[in-house]
């Protein structure tokens, strides 16, 4: 009785107060219940794999019927799921309630091919030879020739004077000459060579040579280029902002961000020009830099280095005559630096402050594949919350925030500048619950985040939402708002599912995600402190490390918050009940004023 009560309660709260805001309509069977609906799948579905997780909602005063067989697994608000074995060919459920429409769900399993349809040939071949476009390398770089030919074949490139065999990734028989299946072959290379220190040598071209049944194959790949250690060859970031990552490939995330203006010597270029390596070490986009040479090398570019403080902000500073690319990488106790256009990592001055008064307790030197490098050793005592750089005017600054302390009095938040951004939005609805786009998981990241944007400004802080309706911001447009405002916290709030053929049953709770060190003690505050919120949660007590794209920023602690999960129905329930709303709501600003404790 006491959930029928909330039920109704919440029903009244949406007609009231979120109907007129966000313009949603209610479901109805023509006679004031629910009427009965699949979310899950929208439509005949085909999937390769043995089960299938179905939900939707229905009429809660009337027994609900899959092939005659009541269904058990339903809320007091009609919300139902199950989990449905597959057999190979067509399924068919039929979902039935009395005063209603039967419901016919179609799901088609089908047998996984054999073999990757882009790995089937209709001739043999030698195709996709490395390099397609002009790569440019330097001296010790490892290069991967690679091609793609017909499983069974033997490969050779010869480069340089050097006959080297290529490898296949599968080894398989090709089952007949009509289908003939291929697959990648490949071997490393290391370059070396004597090229002039300031030049860009022509190392030649990779000339492939396929044997397969009897027939033989050539193929000859695009120019390799040394560039010399000393040549005046150099990338200037265009855009705004740019990512950079750890190889040619945006796999794994970035953590680090370029702005417009900085510089830094081109070490290789690959990927048909796409991806371009610095002197720092970095790949950055090659749309987002302009590429040129110089008439003499730039070098040692940072000089007259000094440390200063301002209450929780610290700036290394140094006189710039270019502001170069920088990387830093935290690992939670140590920040590492690494310069480009430096011979050496740049001095810095302890003489303008109390050696006390610095994050750091110790700074060394050093250099890594070549790569000048500076690296503090973070005091114990320190919290390290963000840290960027900043430069103009003809000075350079890496900047390194600690953990902003509690205001006396009423406003403990005085001070603080949160961004809790509202997930999805627009015509992106997000995952979708029992109820489906009448209130998707854009609905209530929304909810969430505005209950939780007001708390903080009751408590003196500034809180930032990235959307404050329904519409729709891109990932990369919700983490400018985040680097422009430089807050103490970015929060984002979601909404968790799980793939339609897994079963999510028994798959409940809250969960807390974050990419970097610098975020890892917010979030592993939060799953302790917010662990058991959903009381129904059966989520490990864990934090989870994930490249999500809005958790990049270094800046400042960055965490995903998914509330619940929108396709397990007794989650959906939890979540879309207001008085749970604001039980989420003030558990995570109490939990954020004890992070600041």
């Amino acid at each position: 009785m006491a959930r029928r009560n909330i039920a109704i309660l919440y029903a009244l709260w949406v007609f009231i107060c979120v109907v007129p805001l966000l313009g949603w309509t209610l479901i109805t069977a023509g006679n004031g219940e629910q009427a009965l609906s699949i979310v899950q799948p929208a439509k005949d579905a085909e999937v390769a794999e043995p089960g299938f997780y179905i939900f939707g909602a229905s009429n809660p005063t009337e027994k609900l019927y899959m092939d005659g067989v009541a269904l058990t697994n339903r809320t007091d608000e009609g919300f139902f799921s199950v989990f449905v074995e597959l057999s190979i060919g067509a399924n068919v459920f039929v979902f039935s309630q009395a005063g209603q429409r039967d419901i016919a769900v179609t799901i088609h399993r089908t047998e996984p091919p054999a073999w990757p349809e882009h790995l089937i040939m209709r001739e043999a071949g030698l195709v996709s030879v490395f390099p397609v476009q002009a790569e440019y390398v330097s001296v010790g770089d490892v290069v991967v020739f690679e091609a793609i030919a017909p499983v069974g074949a033997a490969v050779t490139v010869n480069f340089r004077g050097e006959t080297l065999v290529l490898s296949p990734d599968h080894i398989a028989a090709n089952p007949d000459r009509e289908m003939i299946l291929a697959t990648r072959f490949s071997v490393q290379y290391t370059v070396s060579g004597d090229v002039d220190s300031d030049s860009i040598a022509d190392l030649g071209r990779p000339v492939y040579d396929m044997e397969f049944v009897g027939q033989q194959f050539s193929a000859v790949g695009a120019p390799i280029r040394l560039i010399g250690k000393e040549a005046p060859f150099y990338a200037t970031v265009a855009v705004e902002t740019a990512w950079t990552f750890a190889s040619p490939s945006t796999s794994g995330g970035s953590d680090w961000n370029l702005l417009a203006g900085q510089k830094g010597a081109v070490r290789a270029i690959s990927g048909n020009g796409e991806w371009i390596r610095l002197d720092s070490g970095v790949w950055v986009e090659g749309s987002k830099v302009s590429l040129g040479t110089e008439d003499g090398l730039i070098i040692d570019v940072l000089t007259e280095g000094r440390v200063t403080r301002d209450g929780i902000n610290h700036k290394v500073t140094w006189r710039a005559l270019h502001y170069p690319v920088i990387r830093a990488v935290f690992d939670g106790a140590v920040l590492r630096v690494y310069f480009a256009l430096q011979s050496e990592a740049p001095a810095i001055g302890l003489s303008y402050i109390d050696k006390d008064e610095v994050f750091f307790k110790d700074v060394t030197s050093g250099f890594y594949s070549g790569t000048p490098y500076l690296e503090f050793i973070v005091r114990d005592e320190v919290n390290l919350e963000g840290f960027y750089v900043s430069f103009g005017e003809g000075e350079f600054s890496l900047n390194v925030r600690t953990r902003r302390a509690l205001s006396p009095g009423d406003l403990p938040l005085d001070g603080f500048v949160f961004v809790i951004d509202a997930g999805h939005g627009g015509a992106d609805y997000g995952a979708l619950g029992p109820m489906g786009k009448e209130m998707a998981e854009k609905h209530i990241n929304l909810i969430n985040a505005r209950n939780i944007a007001y708390r903080l400004e009751r408590l003196g802080a500034s809180a930032i939402l990235t959307r404050s309706s329904d519409v729709f911001f891109t990932l990369q447009e919700r983490t400018e708002i985040s680097r422009r405002s430089k807050p103490d916290m970015f929060i984002s709030m979601h909404a968790d599912s799980t793939i339609e053929t897994k079963d999510a049953a028994n798959i409940r709770g809250i969960s807390f995600w974050y990419k970097n060190p610098n975020s890892r003690p917010l979030a592993e505050h939060f799953i302790n402190k917010l662990h058991g919120i959903n009381p129904r949660t059966t989520r490990h007590r864990q934090p989870n490390q994930a490249n999500f794209f809005v958790c990049r920023p270094v800046w400042a602690p960055s965490v995903i918050v998914e509330a619940s999960f929108m396709n397990n129905i007794n989650d959906f329930a939890w979540m879309m009940n207001p008085e749970n709303q604001s039980v989420l709501a003030d558990g995570i600003v109490n939990a954020i004023l004890s992070y600041y404790s």
